[in-house]
């Protein structure tokens, strides 16, 4: 099957078949004296003449930078570079491709003459061909003094030779050369997957070697006229094909004049096939000739490959018809059929078609083409740039219909966030029915999910075209209160887009009556771990921000009750990794209550939840049984125990084990986007629990002793995620669960150093005497390590700090047997260490550093930017000031996009920005207001000399490394406007978006 992308020049595979290059477009032999130029001249004329052509193209074509902001149909969100060229200077017309505008939310620059940019206005793109027209305002040029490029589609022909002036894979200029060898090449005949592609129309093909950066330009001949589009090329050879410009010419002519160009559709694809297999098939040619004697001569006629689904026309015409006439008129190409058909667009019209071997008349309905081309979506999200951070839905365009071969009905989703896949719904499937109900398009869907109760989940039917047609039932979580439902709609005059929240504010819930639920019953020989797995519940979290160390939007994983009076749930960190996000807890698998994040260890592995205890039943819960702090409670190497692994809500897997190890878990980059734990100890069993299950580690008796926990290290930007699983000791829970029972603050403090063990040979040779080794043995007697210093960011600065290579015996008294008595404390009270520096003895009283005071409270989003409150944590190894804000994620396609991340901000405009009120201040400072042109364009009132709020900002950051630059941003406040997520105390969601 022959396949060709027509999206920003790409690979393509090599033709099957190309057609002969002895016809022109309308079907009739050309002399081979016409391929000639009218210009003969001496090598050295044409070389002049060419240098006159390239001149006046460099006036003309222009360098396009293209942002999509919003997925849309079957564009998805990007950034890259075209090119374009100057067809009318006067009225500001701008010529490239379809792909390059997209018919999605996005913002064009032009770069003329390599000097002098300006902003387009997405004017107008064809609903299916590859070309788009900009407008930009002539009067704002200040140097530029572009000269329009004629369209000469007639002059297209076989043996001419050619230039292509472009952008050529971002070169500011780049001429490509070649020869036009075929001015019919057929397009695909298949699927190009969900995504743009072009069909039902010829190609011209020239070995001209074009790629990325150049869709868009103009095909010139050595006149300086533009007889073909670039738009594509043709895997792993020099070939590029070229879009034939009569479409185009009849296209601009009806917008000069005001009017929209008529396109008409039988929701067909059209595949032209040559004469002679056609007769092969049984096509009467003799009998079509007496009625038509043109055809005797001609390569080809077209046969129809497809129809989309349902469509009026699915029940009149068949694949393999193969139409000859229309109206009574001659069908040689697609150009021919088309004319036709924009003249009976709403009407009937009359075909002759030729179907197995037999010659009949039919009629048919003709559609316009732009009623089945969506120009409205519904994002539902907080409006976040990233990638797959929104729920896009739109309606199912012919584009999509077409090449996925579904019917015209339905909502298509365009950009699926985490909402959507982790429940199976992903990008390109089709949305048919909610709550049962048949949804025809948008604006039903709309409607029915407005009438969704606030807070309460929902059930859709989605149709799954990856992978094979399959149809399949999904159930949904409830909407977060900080997600908007914006509609955002194309105006026709402008091309720019507007947007809306339509949600209603959501009202408080009420409760009504208790929920209750059956734990699962243990076998009478396991009854002593009845109450572990009876705390155990169930636990999602979806993200509303990509904040600190959150790299997946949702994730999911166990806790256990740890307070069944203060509902009180402790969690693995990576299940619940960031203060900004929704939690839902799912207890024995029947009932499901919502949660708030109570605190976050930062350098620890756990995470605490509250939820509302008169919700649940007495009966739904227990309290898992834990040991306290006394000796004895920490497991051991060799200790025998139970790992528990939940069965989602089924009888759960119970298995002997024993302690095979205990080490420290190594600190990685101290990185503000990277998960981060500091002198952890982990358990290691004999044999293990699945890598990826969360498991609760009990003793023989059913007290809960540790968690399996998963730790990931990620690389910054997006690299490769390592996670690691191991046991953790429940006893470092227990002080802060006292604290949240008594709903105070929680403040951690640490040494701020990193420790490894030694073992006490090696103490003996980094100075320790053998007396403090033998009263170390006897004190403890089932351990031969000691722990060290292995990193301190302020070692040698002050004495009473710990440094470098310090051997730590004693804490407060006490002999140091595990790391958890050194890696945090709950209060600032003094902590006296005796060490063992360089073979002598000294008692230190370290300062103790705060961590985690501060939770994210607030986000802020502005040109792209996600701007969080940063801590603090190690910023003496950040080379960071001890706070501030920092950029935690930037857009692909935004005005921010040139900025990598993580970064802080300490300066905008000048003025130093040290919270994030300063950065609100700020922002406010540069807004423009965008009101009016909003109300306007509500209206479709903007004009191309309408100016598009935003301004230029400069802006001073601080990379990890403590290097500090500058940095200007073109802010956006039609696309990007300006708007935070701020904690609030309206239920357990206790987020809401605000705009500033």
């Amino acid at each position: 099957m022959e396949l060709i992308d027509t999206l920003p020049i790409g690979d393509l595979p090599t033709p099957v078949h190309t057609p002969g290059p002895s016809e022109r477009f309308d079907g009739h032999a050309i002399s081979p004296l016409s391929r000639c130029s009218s210009v003969s001249s001496s090598s050295s004329t044409r070389r002049d003449r060419w240098t006159q052509v390239f001149e006046h193209a460099l006036k003309s074509v222009v360098h396009i930078t293209c942002d999509v902001h919003v997925s849309f149909d079957t564009h998805s969100m990007s950034h890259s570079i075209a090119t374009g060229f100057v067809v009318d200077a006067n009225l500001g017309i701008i010529l490239s491709n379809r792909h390059v505008m997209s018919s999605a939310p996005s913002t064009h620059y032009a770069r003329f003459e390599n000097t002098e940019s300006i902003r387009l206005m997405p004017w107008y793109y064809d609903p299916v061909l590859d070309f788009a027209f900009f407008r930009y305002n002539p009067t704002e040029l200040k140097r530029a003094t572009p000269l329009p490029i004629s369209l000469a589609p007639e002059k297209a022909v076989e043996g001419m030779e050619i230039r292509v002036i472009s952008c050529d894979s971002g070169e500011s200029i780049s001429v490509s050369s070649g020869t036009i060898a075929d001015t019919k090449r057929r397009q695909a005949t298949g699927s190009c997957g969900f995504d743009y592609h072009v069909f039902n129309t010829f190609h011209c093909v020239a070995a001209a070697g074009t790629r990325g950066g150049s869709s868009g330009a103009p095909v010139l001949d050595i006149e300086g006229d533009a007889v073909a589009l670039n738009v594509g090329g043709i895997h792993k050879t020099q070939q590029s094909l070229f879009l034939p410009l009569h479409r185009v010419v009849k296209t601009l002519n009806d917008l000069r004049l005001g009017n929209m160009p008529a396109r008409g559709t039988l929701q067909t694809t059209f595949q032209f096939e040559p004469t002679e297999v056609l007769v092969k098939a049984g096509l009467p040619l003799m009998d079509i000739c007496l009625e038509y004697p043109e055809y005797i001569d001609t390569r080809g006629m077209l046969k129809i490959t497809s129809i989309v689904p349902e469509s009026p026309v699915e029940c009149l015409l068949m694949v393999d018809d193969v139409v000859y006439a229309a109206d009574g008129k001659q069908v040689f190409d697609f150009e021919s059929l088309f004319d036709v058909l924009d003249c009976f667009v709403g009407e009937s019209v009359s075909l002759a078609i030729c179907r197995n071997s037999c010659l009949t008349t039919i009629t048919v309905p003709v559609h316009d083409l732009f009623a089945i081309t969506p120009t409205k979506l519904l994002r539902i999200g907080t409006g976040c740039c990233e990638r797959d951070t929104n729920i896009v839905l739109c309606d199912v365009s012919y584009l999509a219909a077409s090449s996925m071969h579904v019917p015209l009905s339905g909502v298509l989703v365009a950009e699926a966030n985490t909402l959507f896949t982790s429940a199976g719904i992903a990008r390109g499937s089709i949305i048919t029915h909610l709550n049962n109900r048949f949804i025809q398009n948008l604006d039903a869907f709309v409607e029915l999910l407005l009438g969704v109760e606030d807070g309460a989940g929902f059930m859709v039917q989605v149709l799954t075209t990856s992978g094979g047609r399959f149809s399949r039932i999904c159930v949904l979580p409830s909407i977060p209160a900080a997600y908007s439902y914006d509609i955002m709609q194309r105006r026709a005059n402008s091309g720019y887009w507007s947007m809306e929240n339509i949600r209603p504010t959501a009202l408080p819930k009420t409760l009504s009556t208790k929920l209750s639920a059956i734990p699962v019953s243990l076998q009478a020989s396991h009854a002593q771990f009845q109450k572990v797995h009876s705390s155990i519940v169930y636990i999602q979290f979806y993200g509303l921000a990509p904040v600190g160390n959150t790299f997946s939007w949702a994730s999911k994983g166990q806790g256990y009750v740890a307070s069944k009076e203060h509902g009180i749930i402790v969690c693995d960190k990576s299940a619940v990794p960031s203060y900004m996000g929704t939690v839902t807890v799912a207890i024995a698998n029947s009932v499901e209550v919502e949660a708030c994040v109570e605190y976050i260890d930062p350098i620890g592995c756990f995470a605490y939840l509250r939820y509302n205890p008169d919700e649940i039943a007495d009966n739904a819960l227990e309290e898992a049984p834990i040991i306290g702090t006394d000796g004895g409670a920490t497991l051991r190497v060799g200790d025998n125990a139970v790992y528990l692994v939940p069965n989602f809500g089924d009888t759960p897997i119970l298995c002997q084990t024993q302690v095979e190890m205990r080490s420290l878990v190594p600190l990685d980059d101290l990185d503000p986007n990277h998960e981060q734990v500091l002198n952890i100890e982990a358990i290691l069993l004999k044999d293990r629990p699945t890598p990826m299950s969360n498991s609760f580690i009990c003793d023989n008796d059913g007290f809960l002793r540790a968690m399996w926990v998963s730790h990931t290290n990620a690389s910054t930007g997006g690299g490769s995620n390592d996670r690691i699983c191991f046991g953790i000791d429940i006893q470092q829970t227990l002080s802060v669960i006292e604290k949240l029972k008594q709903q105070r603050s929680v403040h951690l403090y640490s040494l701020n150093v990193e420790f490894s063990r030694l073992s006490l040979l090696n103490a003996r040779m980094y100075g320790l005497s053998r007396q403090r080794a033998d009263e170390f043995s006897q004190a403890v007697p089932y351990v031969r390590s000691m722990f060290v210093v292995r990193r301190a960011p302020t070692s040698g600065s002050d004495s009473q700090d710990l440094h470098v290579n310090d051997i730590v015996l004693k804490a407060n008294g006490k002999w140091v047997d595990g790391v958890s008595s050194l890696a945090a404390f709950y209060d600032d009270s003094p902590v006296e260490l005796l060490v063992c520096r360089e073979g002598a003895e000294h008692t230190l009283r370290p300062k103790l550093m705060q961590i985690g005071d501060k939770t994210t409270s607030q986000v802020v989003y502005w040109a792209g930017m996600c701007i969080i409150d940063y801590d603090g944590f190690n910023y003496n190894q950040r080379k960071w000031p001890s706070s501030g804000i920092y950029i935690s994620r930037t857009g692909v396609s935004s005005p921010a996009s040139h900025i990598s991340w993580p970064q802080m901000i300490t300066h905008i405009n000048q003025v130093p920005i040290k919270n994030m009120s300063d950065l609100v201040a700020a922002i406010q400072n540069t807004q423009t207001g965008c009101q009016q042109f909003a109300s306007k364009l509500l209206k479709d009132q903007i004009s191309v000399s309408d100016y598009v709020p935003g301004v230029l900002v400069k802006i001073k950051l601080l990379n990890k490394s403590g290097v500090a630059y500058e940095t200007v941003i073109e802010t956006d406040e039609l696309y990007y406007p300006a708007s935070s997520i701020e904690h609030c105390n309206n239920g357990m969601s206790k987020w809401i978006r605000k705009f500033i």
